[in-house]
């Protein structure tokens, strides 16, 4: 059995090395396409990776500046063909960037200008009431029809993703070290299963314990930045921490409504109706953070508009917070610096 750490190392070398080996090789992009949908299918699958640092020539002809970073890189390495061995590929539409990309994509396939696999797309309803979720279940069952997925075989992907979420539960709970440690084990969970790793044993680490919010950083370089100021990043969260997944989808019944009612739940979606300003001081209390770290990218559209009342909920909560809005995807713009004078300052 591969100790975590290892395996982990070698799925972020190369990300879609799992899903080239394998037969039918599903890809997906957004947080928020259920596993349990993806793991029904048995085949290997992985979210599309992106590339930092990379110019995206072709990518830039085609999406508008508004588009994140993370969005063009993969839309220039579908040009260049990286992803051509995929049979398919789920977009959510939870998420603007990513229903935007589906259709881009899907309109220069039709031009001829690129080809690669088919996208499909799934439809994510999270208003409050029963029609949204049974909006969200008849998507699932149209979704589970294109890729061939009976009952059965949703109800099999419900326990194989449950047990996954188990696994990074039991890890979010024993987290110990350093903080990129544990982005890099969420990142590699995008590509790759992990829960049947084995998991060292980390030395805990001692000190101020920091809360990182607001959006995804592209790896571990903003954990790095911080802990370089001598905190300890004691959770996230952001749409791709440990707690993506989400809690587990009830077993038994009608698998499609089960998995709807856990996309309608979902903590953290872009289009949710969570308080997020009381869910990020819930958060914080959880992570048993001494502060916040709320980061945000120049392209944010969209929880940018949550900033006020979030910082004013962890000002009434007595949590200190460090706001850094329209930043660079890169954190190649001073960020470090930024965080090592705001550490100074609440330490006096």
């Amino acid at each position: 059995m591969t100790d975590l750490d290892t395996l982990v190392d070698q799925i972020l070398l190369d990300p879609l090395a799992t899903a080239r080996a394998g037969a039918h090789p599903l890809g997906y992009v957004g947080y928020d396409v259920p596993e349990d949908l993806l793991a029904a299918t048995g085949r290997p699958f992985a979210h599309l990776p992106w590339l930092v640092g990379r110019d995206t020539p072709r990518a830039d002809r085609w999406l508008e500046s508004s588009f994140e970073p993370f969005a063009k890189s993969i839309v220039e390495q579908w040009a260049e063909g990286a992803f051509d061995f995929l049979s398919e590929v789920v977009f959510s539409r939870g998420n603007d960037n990513v229903q935007r990309l589906y259709y881009y994509l899907t309109e220069l396939q039709r031009r001829g200008e690129i080809g690669g696999p088919k996208p499909l797309i799934l439809d994510v309803a999270t208003i409050p009431r029963s029609s949204s979720a049974d909006h969200s279940a008849s998507a699932v069952r149209s979704l589970a029809r294109q890729l061939l997925l009976d009952d059965a075989k949703l109800a099999n992907g419900i326990a194989v993703a449950n047990r996954r979420r188990a696994f990074f539960a039991r890890l979010d709970r024993e987290r110990a070290g350093s903080g990129g440690r544990y982005e890099r084990i969420a990142r590699a969970a995008l590509f790759a299963p992990l829960e049947d790793a084995t998991v060292a044993d980390t030395t805990p680490a001692t000190g101020k314990r920091v809360l990182l919010a607001g959006s995804a950083p592209p790896d571990e370089r903003l954990h790095e930045a911080t802990e370089a100021s001598g905190w300890i990043v004691a959770g996230e969260a952001y749409r791709r921490g440990l707690d993506r997944l989400g809690t587990p989808v009830e077993e038994g019944g009608d698998p499609a409504k089960a998995i709807a009612r856990h996309l309608q739940a979902g903590r953290g979606s872009r289009r949710g109706f969570t308080d997020n300003a009381a869910d990020l001081v819930s958060r914080a209390r959880q992570a048993r953070a001494d502060a916040v770290i709320l980061w945000l990218i120049e392209q944010e559209e969209s929880i940018v508009w949550h900033v006020p009342a979030q910082r004013a909920a962890l000002e009434a909560a007595g949590i200190p917070a460090l706001v850094l809005t329209r930043r660079s995807w890169d954190c190649e713009d001073g960020v470090a610096d930024d965080i090592r004078s705001w550490s100074q300052e609440i330490g006096q």
